[in-house]
C-alpha cells in the first residue's frame, strides 16, 4: 500500500511535506515541493485500517498548517493520480486502482508529475483528444500496439499510469549527509607522522558511511587550525571516486608535505564531498590496469619530488610557436580501451601490400635546441658547428631558407622580459665574431651555453640545411640575439 500527500497551490502554506512523510516511514519519494509518497506497508499495526492511516496523515498535516489531499491505493502511481483528482481522504483497496481512475478526465495527467521519465503528457493528451478520448478509462483500453505505433513507446508508460500501473519502483528520498569529522588534538603536533594517526582515525569511519551509502569521495578537504588560531585548509580534487582510507591518508599527506603549514597544528578536520561510487566491469581478454588509487597514489607522491607542474601528459596548444605544449593531469580511468579492443579485433585484416604508405620525412625535434655556430656568406649558411655530442657539422652543402617565424608581439612588454638580458648574454658570447656584421663573407655567429627559457614571444628565421656528411638539420636564428640554434633532425 501506498499513500500519497498533495498540496494544492496556496501561498500562504510553507510546511514541507517530507517532514510529515518521514514521521510515518523512511521509505517516502519526494517528487514536488507539494507532493509527495510514502510506503505504508506493515503500518496497520500503528494506526488500523488504510482508512485510519489516510486520516491521521491528514490531521497531522492540519495541525502543521498544511491542507493537504490525502490518497491511499495498492499502487503508488494510482495514490499519486487519486490524490491530484479528489480533495479530502481517499481509499482504494488493492485491485479496484483501474476503475477508479477510469473515470477521472485525460487532463488529469498533465497535472501530475512526470512519473515515466520519458516524454511530457501533453503530446498523448492532445493526441487523445483529438481522438475523441475524454477519460482515462477509455485510454487505458486502447489496444498497446496501436498507441505504441501512432505515439511511440514512450506512450505506452502513460497508458500504464492510466491504468493505476506503476511504471518504475519508489526511490526514497535521502536526506543531504554531510561527511565531515573533526579531532581536537591535546598537544599540538608539528610532524607528519603523527598527523598521519589523526587522519587515519578520521577517514575510517567516514569511508564506511560512504561504503554503506555507495559513494565515493570527490574532493577531499583537510582544515588545520594552527596554533595561532590561524584556519590553514587544503582541497584535493580526485581523479576517480574513492573511499580506501590508505589512499586518501597518503593523498593528504602528500600534499601537505609538499604544502606545509606554516605552524603546530591543534585541531583537524576533514570534509568530503561524496559522488556516487565507481562501477567496475573487467574484461576476459585484457590485462587489468592498476587501480586508481594506485595511479593517484603515485602521481601524487612524482608531484611532491618533481612538482606539481611537471608531472602529466602533454598536449598541444593552438599556437605556431615550435614546441609549445602545456601539461593536463594523467588519466586514471581507462574506459575505452576495453571498447576499441573488441572493435579492433571485429575489423577485417588489411593485407600488408594495400597499407603501405609512401615515405615521409619527419622531424625529431630537440627538447632544448643545440646551440651551435653558423659562417654566413651573402646571406647563407655556409657551415656549421657544434660542441655537443652526438651532433655532426662541417659544411653546408645545400640550404632553403629562411622562413621567419614569430608570435606573441602583441602581448606587449609582458612577453618582451628578459629580452635585454638574452640579448646582452648574446651579445658576450659572439660579439668577436659579429664584428663584421651578418652579411658578410665568413662572419661566423655563435650561441650561448644554454638556449633561453621559453618566452611568450618569438622571433627567429629558420633553415633547413644538409651537410658534406649526409645529416640533415633544422636550424634557426633568434633574429632578438643573432644566436644559431639545432631546432631539429630531418630523417
Amino acid at each position: 500500500m501506498f499513500a500519497c500527500l498533495y498540496r494544492p497551490p496556496a501561498p500562504d502554506e510553507s510546511v514541507a511535506l517530507d517532514v510529515i512523510a518521514r514521521d510515518y516511514s523512511p521509505r517516502y519519494e519526494r517528487h514536488a515541493a507539494d507532493l509527495v509518497s510514502v510506503d505504508v506497508n506493515g503500518l496497520e499495526r500503528l494506526f488500523g485500517s488504510p482508512r485510519a492511516i489516510a486520516d491521521d496523515m491528514r490531521r497531522d498535516a492540519a495541525s502543521r498548517g498544511a491542507r493537504v489531499h490525502v490518497a491511499i491505493a495498492g499502487t503508488r502511481t494510482a495514490a499519486v493520480v487519486l490524490a491530484h483528482a479528489r480533495p479530502g481522504v481517499t481509499v482504494v483497496m488493492p485491485g479496484d486502482e483501474a476503475d477508479m481512475l477510469a473515470p477521472l478526465a485525460i487532463g488529469i495527467l498533465e497535472q501530475i508529475p512526470d512519473l515515466t521519465q520519458s516524454s511530457p503528457a501533453a503530446f498523448a493528451v492532445s493526441a487523445c483528444r483529438r481522438w475523441g478520448i475524454r477519460t482515462l478509462g477509455e485510454f487505458a483500453a486502447l489496444p498497446p500496439s496501436d498507441v505504441s505505433s501512432r505515439l511511440g513507446r514512450a506512450a505506452l508508460a502513460w497508458q500504464a499510469i492510466a491504468r493505476g500501473q506503476d511504471v518504475r519502483p519508489l526511490i526514497p528520498t535521502l536526506d543531504e549527509e554531510r561527511f565531515e569529522g573533526t579531532f581536537e588534538l591535546e598537544w599540538p603536533v608539528e610532524d607528519l607522522e603523527p598527523l598521519s594517526f589523526v587522519l587515519t582515525r578520521l577517514l575510517e569511519p567516514l569511508s564506511m558511511r560512504l561504503e554503506r551509502r555507495d559513494r565515493g569521495a570527490a574532493v577531499l578537504h583537510v582544515i588545520l587550525r594552527l596554533v595561532t588560531k590561524d584556519m590553514y585548509a587544503r582541497r584535493l580534487e580526485l581523479p576517480s571516486p574513492m573511499r580506501d582510507v590508505r589512499t586518501l591518508r597518503t593523498l593528504a599527506l602528500l600534499d601537505l608535505e609538499s604544502h606545509p603549514p606554516s605552524a603546530a597544528v591543534d585541531r583537524v578536520t576533514i570534509v568530503i564531498d561524496p559522488t556516487p561510487g565507481r562501477v567496475l566491469q573487467h574484461t576476459l581478454f585484457s590485462r587489468a590496469l592498476p587501480t586508481p588509487e594506485q595511479l593517484s597514489t603515485l602521481l601524487a607522491r612524482l608531484g611532491a619530488v618533481m612538482g606539481q607542474d611537471r608531472v602529466g601528459a602533454p598536449v598541444a596548444v593552438d599556437t605556431y610557436r615550435p614546441g609549445a605544449f602545456s601539461m593536463k593531469p594523467f588519466a586514471t580511468e581507462h574506459r575505452g580501451e576495453a571498447r576499441g579492443s573488441r572493435l579492433e579485433a571485429r575489423q577485417p585484416r588489411v593485407p600488408l601490400a594495400s597499407s603501405l604508405q609512401p615515405l615521409v620525412s619527419a622531424l625529431r625535434r630537440c627538447r632544448q635546441p643545440v646551440p651551435a655556430r653558423v659562417t654566413i656568406d651573402r646571406g647563407r649558411p655556409i657551415k656549421l658547428t657544434t660542441d655537443r655530442r652526438g651532433f655532426a657539422g662541417g659544411s653546408i652543402v645545400r640550404c632553403a631558407g629562411p622562413w621567419r617565424s614569430s608570435g606573441n608581439w602583441w602581448e606587449g612588454g609582458a612577453g618582451r622580459a628578459g629580452e635585454a638580458d638574452r640579448a646582452g648574454e648574446a651579445g658576450r658570447a659572439g660579439e668577436a665574431g659579429r664584428a663584421g656584421g651578418p652579411g658578410r663573407a665568413g662572419t661566423e655567429v655563435s650561441a650561448p651555453s644554454t638556449y633561453p627559457p621559453h618566452l611568450p614571444y618569438w622571433n627567429r628565421e629558420e633553415w633547413d640545411v644538409a651537410l658534406s656528411d649526409g645529416a640533415v638539420y633544422r636550424i634557426f636564428q633568434d633574429r632578438d640575439t643573432e644566436a644559431w640554434f639545432i631546432d631539429a633532425i630531418v630523417d
